[in-house]
């Protein structure tokens, strides 16, 4: 027994020197790389969340591939917490990239880096707290994702001049979702379609929350022809709704986002019609290459995606259907 409580000790000690003063604000680390003496920090929103763990193998791979060193916290959806993390970061790292819990923060997170510049991902912060190759956003124009669902279903259906429509849309509050949402209502307009949105609603990116919604729809006994969702797992929880209700799903077209794996053996199965594959691994590799050379104090606007404002890169967006699915297996 006394060996063994000597080992939990020794144990909990080496954790205590490994994470260091970041626990304090309740987050959990991990590093890499260790090259020419940059040092990055990756403040992140949360932990079990599929996207970021892309994120997080993509991003340190491109650390160690560029040498520099990597830590990485989690706020879990906590603000506050992301806050005090990079306040605690100050002064001790290069450069910042961050996933937002709150897209509404960025300001407060920008105060509390102080110096040191940040580059942000996946959750956009509005554009008037975005500074030229200072605080900088990479991923991509959501309008485009809204805008290829729309037209790829519209063809689909044969060009109506009328439409009944089902959106789902996703987290209440994300910077993505007005985007894509908006994109959609925007093309249909521009090509005079007579829309009726007979259900429009969030489903916060969950499949079993937009499986439940549409329970909800279906007692206003109302007709549709497609269902768009700002992400997959929205779309499969909506293909799921509709073959339990003996719906046709090569009649009644599903658009989804992020040309997931399920995502794209649906387009294969012929229950979704298209989906926007969101290129994770260059936001990740542009990201990486955007914080090292703030962090060298040099500038991101020579990017090849850079937006005419220059606090922008956007990665294109993708659209893929059954003619090009098997390029995104």
């Amino acid at each position: 027994m006394k060996k063994l409580g000597k080992k939990i000790i020794a144990m909990f000690l080496c954790c205590v020197f490994v994470v260091g003063s970041l626990v304090a604000c309740g987050s959990s680390t991990a590093s890499s790389g260790g090259g020419n003496g940059k040092k990055l920090l990756l403040a992140f929103h949360d932990e079990g969340s599929s996207t970021i763990a892309q994120f997080v193998e993509a991003m340190t791979a491109k650390a160690q591939s560029e040498g520099v060193a990597v830590d990485i916290v989690y706020c879990e959806k906590n603000a506050s917490k992301q806050k005090a993390q990079i306040e605690e970061a100050n002064g001790k790292y290069d450069a910042i990239i961050c996933r937002l819990a709150d897209a509404s923060t960025a300001l407060q997170m920008e105060v509390a880096a102080g110096d040191t510049p940040i580059v942000f991902i996946n959750n956009a912060p509005e554009d008037d707290v975005l500074k030229v190759d200072k605080y900088v956003y990479v991923g991509s124009y959501e309008y485009d994702a809204g805008r290829f669902q729309a037209e790829y279903v519209w063809n689909g259906l044969g060009k109506p001049s009328s439409l009944n429509v089902i959106i789902l849309k996703g987290q209440k509050g994300h910077s993505s979702v007005p985007g894509r949402t908006n994109a959609i209502k925007y093309f249909l307009k521009d090509n005079n379609v007579n829309v009726n949105y007979v259900f429009e609603d969030f489903a916060s990116w969950s499949d079993t929350e937009a499986y439940d919604k549409l329970n909800i729809f279906k007692m206003t006994n109302q007709s549709f022809d497609c269902i768009f969702a700002n992400s997959d797992k929205m779309a499969l929880g909506a293909i799921n709704w509709l073959k339990d209700n003996g719906y046709d799903t090569s009649k009644i077209l599903v658009a989804g986002i992020d040309a997931s794996e399920g995502g794209c053996e649906a387009i294969v199965a012929g229950d979704m019609h298209v989906t926007i594959f969101q290129d994770l691994a260059t936001q990740s590799d542009v990201a990486i290459e955007s914080a090292i050379a703030l962090a060298n104090g040099k500038t991101v606007t020579d990017s090849e995606y850079i937006s005419k404002d220059q606090k922008h890169i956007y990665i294109p967006y993708i659209p893929v259907d059954a003619s090009n699915v098997n390029q995104y297996m």
